[in-house]
């Protein structure tokens, strides 16, 4: 017996005539069915069907699959019917609907018929076939569970999804996984990486590598970076090969693979044969921008060591607030008990940052930024400047941040801020434009909206959305949007006016952008500091 023609029986059995099982039918329904061998039966039913009946559509649908009660076969006018029924949905009509389900799905599984067939469509199928189990169709799993031992693909697929979503049986995950190993094992290239995910997340990384090689050898960008990894650290039983390792790193990298650009990078960082670290740095931020937690915590501490990037205590903490109170708040909290320990300028810096912006003590955050000054990092400079700015000392603080303008962008920004408004200094709108410029373009997320909200404003300079766009676009990949700038981001989406990268639902986007809140995170991160 072919596999497909199991499926017919179950259906055939399972409900009969949907009617022979129910004894409670009226007579004038059981006439109906005494008169299904005569010529007129099929006239019959297409009154009843034209009426809204469910059962007589169901009944037409299966006569015109079979070729009986006076139709001709044709498989595509059985679908219509079968389709017609399927879409009734009152609680009298649901047995007939539910078997229509099933019907239909075996014609898109069978894909029976020329010019009047139905084309094969699996996943249509096995959408169909899910639905009618979940509704109640008996059988199908018991059908499908039998053809799953017998290595059909397609049934294994099915007990996977049953079980992995609790249709017509009891949700079981590591039932699923046995059957979607079952078809990765009879040859379905769809349930390699899956299979090889589901037993490296169980322990069972020697077996997973298998998966993992066969997928990558189909091209999967998933599997190559499991792959890669496994042969780049050659661990779990793995013979370590760092070439080949690094090619499926590099392959998964090239298409976007945000894990895989991260391990790179933190091998050209850190590794010792392969180091290029502004290239790591590079690929470390990219996956940062991407949310990679892992990324955003190595980021910040580039940033903080310079390590591949110029050193900038600024964008250091501002990275590692976006992990430190969540995916990091261990390796925080060991980095400030380690960083306390060796009296490390960060600590000072951070601590400064908690005096000026938590307890409101000035004096002594100012006594904490000359420490940084002391180790000849800029920040501690800028801080002082910014704090002086708030003692409303405004020719001191522009001083202090034009000293530090050369190696902070943060200064730069409030530098371009005195000279905008001629605060402590000569008000000079051309050089405050040039300094806004470079503090944006060296990573200044509040610069970076400033700049936009003046190009697409057109305030001080000529309106470009282009340039407007792209500086939104660079805060909003560090999480640092301003609200404002956020719905001016919003709207040149919504209006189209400038190419921006795809959404995949822009609607969800806009109004995520819209819903923007200022950013918290440092404040929250110095105020959950035990200093």
């Amino acid at each position: 017996m072919k596999r497909y023609s199991l499926i017919i029986l179950i259906l055939v059995l399972a409900v009969t005539f949907t009617t022979a099982s129910d004894q409670k039918k009226s007579k004038a329904n059981k006439k109906t069915e005494n008169v299904v061998e005569e010529k007129s039966t099929l006239d019959k039913l297409r009154d009843r069907a034209t009426q809204g009946d469910a059962e007589a559509m169901l009944l037409l649908g299966k006569a015109y699959y079979a070729g009986s009660d006076g139709a001709k076969q044709n498989f595509k006018t059985a679908a219509e019917w079968f389709l017609n029924a399927a879409e009734i949905d009152t609680p009298e009509a649901k047995p007939y609907s539910t078997e229509a389900k099933g019907w239909l799905g075996l014609l898109y599984y069978n894909g029976l018929g020329s010019g009047d067939g139905v084309e094969q469509d699996l996943d249509r199928a096995m959408k169909l076939f899910l639905i009618a189990t979940r509704d109640g169709l008996e059988g199908m799993v018991e059908t499908f569970d039998e053809m799953a031992k017998e290595g059909d693909v397609f049934a294994c697929k099915f007990m996977t999804e049953c079980y992995d979503k609790g249709v017509g049986v009891k949700r079981n995950t590591d039932k699923a996984a046995e059957y979607q190993r079952l078809a990765a094992d009879a040859g379905d290239e769809d349930s390699y990486f899956p299979v090889g995910l589901y037993l490296y997340n169980n322990g069972k990384r020697g077996e997973a590598f298998k998966y993992f090689e066969k997928a990558a050898l189909k091209s999967d960008i998933r599997a190559s970076y499991f792959y890669g990894l496994m042969l780049y650290d050659g661990k779990d039983g793995v013979r370590q090969d760092k070439t080949k390792g690094l090619e499926y790193l590099q392959m998964a990298a090239d298409q976007g693979h945000v894990a895989a650009t991260y391990k790179l990078g933190d091998i050209y960082l850190n590794g010792n044969s392969q180091q290029d670290k502004k290239k790591g740095y590079q690929m470390i931020k990219f996956a940062a921008e991407k949310g990679n937690n892992n990324a955003m915590w190595t980021l910040a501490n580039c940033y903080r060591l310079g390590n591949g990037a110029p050193q900038n205590y600024a964008l250091a903490a501002q990275w590692m607030a976006l992990v430190a109170s969540a995916n990091k708040a261990t390796e925080y909290s060991n980095l400030i008990a380690d960083l306390k320990s060796k009296n490390d300028p960060f600590y000072s810096y951070l601590k400064g940052l908690y005096e000026y912006n938590i307890t409101g003590n000035t004096k002594a955050a100012m006594s904490l930024f000359q420490a940084v000054e002391k180790a000849q990092i800029a920040e501690g400079t800028t801080m002082q400047g910014v704090a002086l700015i708030k003692k409303r000392d405004m020719k001191k603080a522009a001083k202090m941040l034009e000293k530090a303008s050369s190696g902070s962008p943060l200064a730069c920004y409030y530098l371009a801020l005195l000279l905008e408004n001629g605060d402590g200094v000569k008000q000079d709108s051309k050089t405050a434009l040039n300094m806004l410029t470079v503090a944006a373009n060296g990573g200044c997320a509040a610069a970076q909206c400033r700049l936009g909200d003046k190009y697409v404003k057109g305030s001080g300079v000529e309106i470009d959305v282009d340039k407007a766009a792209n500086y939104y676009l660079l805060a909003e990949a560090q999480r640092a949007l301003t609200p404002e700038s956020a719905k001016q981001l919003a709207t040149l989406y919504e209006k189209g006016i400038v190419k921006l990268p795809e959404s995949e639902d822009l609607n969800k986007h806009v109004d995520k952008l819209r819903r923007t809140k200022e950013n918290n995170t440092l404040i929250n991160m110095l105020a959950g500091t035990k200093f």
